[in-house]
C-alpha cells in the first residue's frame, strides 16, 4: 500500500470516528465532477486529492547516525524530506440544513484536531501534521481555483492540509566496528649522518677519571 493511500484511510478512519460519528454519511474521494454529483445517494463527505507538493522550508541534507541498543553505529539515513497533501473538503446532503450542519461539525473538528494517527500497520511513524490553509487577503485557495473545473455548482470548501515526512532506504555500515586499539615498538637506527662522532683514544699512562656513585639511603 503506498503511503497516499496510507494516508487515505487515516484521514477516513478520523472522520469517520470524529465528525461523521453517528451520521450515516460516507467518506469518498472520487473526484466531485457533475457527473458524480448526479450519481451521488445519501449523505456524504467528499474528500478530493487535489495537489501534492514538498515543503522544502523543512528540507536537510547530510546524514543521520543509525545506532543499535549497544551504542554502535550500523547505518547511516537520509534525512526526512516533508510532503504537503492537500485536500478540498465538501459535505453533499439531502437539503442545505443538513449539509450546513455537517459543514460546522467538520469545521470544529478541523480547527481542533492538529495530526491524524496513521494506521498501526503502515511504514509511516509519528503523527501526521494537519491543518487548514491560510490564504492571505486577495489570494484565493487553490482548491478553489481546481473546483472551477470540476463543473458542479459553487459550494463551501474546507481546503484540508496533510504532511508527511517521508524517508529513503539507509546505507549499512560495510566495516567492522572498532573493538581495540594495537600498538608496536621497533627500534630504529639513526642515519648515519645523525651518528654522534666518535672521541679520540685516550694516551697511554692517563688514568681513568673516577666516577662517584652516592648511597641515597
Amino acid at each position: 500500500m503506498s503511503i497516499v493511500q496510507q494516508i487515505d484511510d487515516a484521514l477516513e478512519r478520523q472522520l469517520l470516528q470524529g465528525p461523521l460519528r453517528g451520521i450515516n454519511a460516507q467518506v469518498s474521494f472520487d473526484p466531485p465532477t457533475a457527473d458524480w454529483a448526479a450519481r451521488r445517494s445519501g449523505p456524504c463527505l467528499n474528500a478530493f486529492l487535489y495537489g501534492l507538493e514538498e515543503d522544502l522550508s523543512q528540507r536537510q541534507s547530510g546524514e543521520l547516525s543509525v545506532i543499535d541498543e549497544q551504542g554502535v553505529v550500523i547505518g547511516y539515513d537520509r534525512p526526512s524530506r516533508f510532503f504537503t497533501l492537500g485536500y478540498a473538503l465538501t459535505v453533499w446532503g439531502d437539503n442545505p440544513r443538513d449539509e450546513h450542519r455537517m459543514l460546522g461539525t467538520l469545521l470544529e473538528w478541523a480547527v481542533a484536531t492538529d495530526h491524524l494517527v496513521p494506521n498501526p500497520s503502515s511504514r509511516s511513524t509519528g503523527l501526521l501534521a494537519l491543518n487548514l490553509r491560510e490564504n492571505h487577503t486577495g489570494t484565493e485557495s487553490p482548491a478553489a481555483k481546481i473546483w472551477l473545473g470540476l463543473g458542479p455548482a459553487a459550494r463551501p470548501i474546507l481546503d484540508l492540509l496533510v504532511t508527511v515526512p517521508v524517508t529513503g532506504p539507509g546505507t549499512p555500515v560495510t566495516t567492522e566496528p572498532v573493538s581495540g586499539l594495537a600498538l608496536r615498538a621497533a627500534r630504529l637506527d639513526p642515519p648515519l649522518s645523525e651518528e654522534r662522532p666518535r672521541r679520540p683514544p685516550r694516551p697511554r699512562g692517563t688514568a681513568r677519571p673516577h666516577r662517584y656513585i652516592e648511597e641515597i639511603g
